[in-house]
């Protein structure tokens, strides 16, 4: 499996620009102000959308996390672990996940969807997903409306994952940009 994502001749529509990249398998800031594509080119590097023309590689093992939620209210967090673990086939882990996340992640777990707060359910959307083994992690805006423990909480898991020789790709318009600037590879677009 190649350890970069390679992109060649990938014409981003709407916002007209040609893309050519090799993205290194570390922490990736990928910048931009609204509207550039940024999104857009995350959607090209998951799969999510196609272009017959562009060849794009290293994309074998993603996993995408990005800014959309759309759960029923009456979801309990327990049961989207378990759904996404039972696909996965990580049912014996489920457990495994919530001693390992702390016992607030244990009692937020417990909860229905719509009992949380926008952060509270980010956060525990981003530690499930993230506790999926992938070769990269894509987060479009994943510190957007959490505070600084919750923030804390999953720049561990990114961490973790970097020190696993995982690739993360990061897109944030928060104060989380200093962090980024000084410890990402930048790629503007």
């Amino acid at each position: 499996m190649d350890k970069d994502i390679n992109i060649k001749n990938l014409r981003l529509p709407y916002v007209e620009k040609n893309v050519n990249l090799c993205i290194k398998r570390e922490l990736n800031y990928l910048k931009g102000n609204n509207g550039t594509g940024k999104t857009l080119l995350l959607d090209y590097i998951s799969g999510i959308r196609k272009d017959k023309k562009a060849m794009i590689s290293g994309n074998e093992s993603i996993l995408y996390i990005n800014q959309s939620i759309f759960f029923s209210d009456r979801l309990l967090c327990e049961d989207f672990l378990k759904f996404v673990y039972r696909m996965e086939g990580k049912m014996a882990e489920v457990t495994e996940f919530e001693k390992h996340n702390g016992e607030n992640v244990k009692k937020l777990s417990k909860k229905q969807w719509g009992m949380l707060s926008g952060g509270e359910r980010k956060l525990i959307y981003i530690l499930i997903l993230m506790s999926i083994n992938r070769e990269w992690y894509i987060l479009d805006e994943p510190f957007a409306f959490l505070d600084t423990m919750k923030k804390n909480m999953i720049w561990d898991v990114i961490d973790k994952k970097l020190a696993e020789g995982k690739g993360v790709i990061i897109v944030s318009h928060e104060d989380e940009q200093d962090r980024l600037k000084n410890t990402a590879r930048i790629i503007s677009i």
